[in-house]
């Protein structure tokens, strides 16, 4: 009976991913059940991400408290950038559509521009909600900051594009096993692809929030620990 406890005590490996995979389901059921009014999607992604920034840095969080406390603190900001990139995808979406049956001359220089556009806009869609889980400041310079972090590391640009992209695609591609991709997405997908993604972001974020509390020490002002 000891022994069975003590492989089961929050110390022990067991202990440790049982304690790892339930945070990951509790993640992922608050992401899912926040995201379902779809305009709270910018909301409840941020939050996500502030809780496994959290999770990387201090381990011991309690996963709820952490998700809330980030979902009201920075509802107006990720909800105003969630509505502006939701209003270019879906502008790229028909123009995309259009494009596909016009015969104009000009198609081709306006695909090469969609694409472009895509392609900045979904970096901005990597970064951004991070940046302001983990930093306070305006929604200009947080988006300027989401840029800096994103090309400063291109091979961590790459790393959470793949993490972020890849299980999408396959989920989509093979039929056969999508009712077990869907199980997974809806257990812990998007938590775990939070999480994975979370890895590389404090390490590029770490030197800024270390300048962010020496700065505060001085003039009074904080930036936000993700």
């Amino acid at each position: 009976m000891c022994e069975t406890m003590n492989v089961l005590s929050e110390d022990s490996i067991f202990g440790q991913i049982f304690g790892f995979l339930g945070n990951m389901i509790a993640l992922n059921v608050l992401w899912i059940v926040t995201s379902l009014p779809i305009v709270t999607i910018g909301a409840s992604t941020t939050a996500m991400y502030y809780t496994a920034l959290k999770l990387h840095k201090d381990k011991d969080v309690t996963v709820w408290k952490a998700f809330f406390q980030s979902f009201k603190q920075n509802f107006i900001q990720a909800t105003a950038i969630w509505a502006v990139l939701a209003a270019v995808g879906a502008l790229l979406f028909i123009e995309g559509k259009w494009l596909l049956l016009s015969e104009s001359a000009s198609s081709t220089f306006l695909s090469f521009s969609l694409i472009g556009i895509g392609l900045i806009t979904g970096v901005l869609l990597l970064y951004i909600f991070p940046v302001i889980a983990a930093f306070s400041n305006t929604l200009g310079r947080l988006a300027a900051h989401a840029f800096y972090f994103a090309f400063h590391k291109p091979g961590y640009l790459i790393a959470t594009a793949a993490i972020t992209c890849l299980p999408m695609y396959f989920t989509m591609v093979d039929a056969k096993l999508f009712p077990v991709y869907l199980l997974i997405w809806l257990m812990c997908g998007f938590s775990l692809t939070a999480y994975g993604n979370a890895w590389f972001y404090l390490r590029l974020f770490q030197p800024h929030l270390k300048a962010a509390v020496t700065e505060s020490a001085q003039s009074g002002a904080w930036e936000r620990e993700g």
